[in-house]
């Protein structure tokens, strides 16, 4: 199965992500965020925009511009996210 398999709604990805419904758009705007699904998709967000957000609270601790996060990000799939994050998620007790 693949990762489209887990959709969360604008609140529900915000609470987990730990931003806004105003951010998530604003990111969208910027080119940081894929767009939702279409058609009954519509307002259906999946694991990989999760991921996203996270990778883009991450690097902005880094100090990161929004333009060179949305440089970074562009070229990666959503295993390429996932990979990035681990080190941060998986080290978290050390």
């Amino acid at each position: 199965m693949d990762a489209t398999d887990d959709s969360f709604d604008l609140p529900t990805l915000c609470d987990r992500a730990g931003v806004t419904p105003r951010t998530v758009r604003y990111y969208m705007q910027q080119g940081l965020l894929p767009q939702p699904g279409a058609g009954r998709e519509a307002r259906k967000y999946g694991s990989g925009t999760l991921m996203r957000l996270r990778l883009i609270r991450q690097l902005q601790r880094e100090h990161l511009p929004l333009a060179e996060i949305r440089a970074r990000l562009e070229p990666l799939s959503d295993e390429d996210v996932a990979a990035l994050l681990e080190p941060e998620q998986g080290a978290s007790r050390g």
